[in-house]
């Protein structure tokens, strides 16, 4: 039965989604940079080229359908950042003013987007490289516990891998010297 929030129509046209973000970033991109030129015409004869060129590989186009969502969460996180600190009272030369003079965000906002593209990697391509792995012969599908890493199930390998007590200690030791490098080196206004 057909809903109002039935959105099963959309997966019809899950291949055009990358396709028009793809040209809009790329035309974008040309058009602020003028690599080319100032000519629309060519950025956007370059933008249909490089939107044709993702169309024809499978896994960009199911890499940019689970990047888009995140990127989009982000942003509108962020939009809500920055109109909380203006409801705050923070004026828009405030915000400018914190965005350009502490590199902190910029490798904030950075840092999320690795981590972003990352997963994504991970979502598209890791069960794959994993079955790669294991057919090839470099793997083994004995495991001494059920919670081992050398599993032929990508997710499976990955959470008991970022869950093992060791790398949760490692995680907490550098997050420790972090702090400490930066507070010990901080300047004292």
């Amino acid at each position: 039965m057909a809903t109002f929030l039935d959105i099963g129509l959309l997966q019809s046209f899950s291949i055009i989604f990358p396709v028009l973000i793809v040209f809009a970033l790329v035309f974008a991109i040309l058009s602020k940079t003028k690599a080319v030129g100032d000519s629309p015409g060519i950025n956007a004869i370059i933008a249909v080229a490089a939107a044709f060129l993702v169309l024809l590989s499978k896994t960009a186009v199911q890499l940019i359908n689970f990047m888009v969502p995140w990127f989009t969460i982000a942003l509108v996180f962020f939009i809500l950042l920055i109109l909380i600190f203006q409801v705050m009272g923070a004026k828009e030369v405030d915000i400018h003013k914190a965005l350009t003079a502490d590199s902190t965000i910029s490798w904030a906002i950075i840092g999320i987007a690795i981590v972003i593209m990352v997963a994504g990697f991970a979502s598209i391509a890791g069960q794959t490289l994993t079955d790669a792995a294991f057919t090839s012969g470099t793997g083994s599908t004995t495991t001494i516990d059920a919670s081992g890493v050398a599993t032929s199930n990508f997710n499976q390998n990955l959470y008991s891998t970022l869950f093992n007590p060791k790398v949760l200690g490692m995680i907490v030791l550098f997050g420790i010297a972090i702090f400490a490098v930066a507070l010990l080196t901080g300047s004292t206004k």
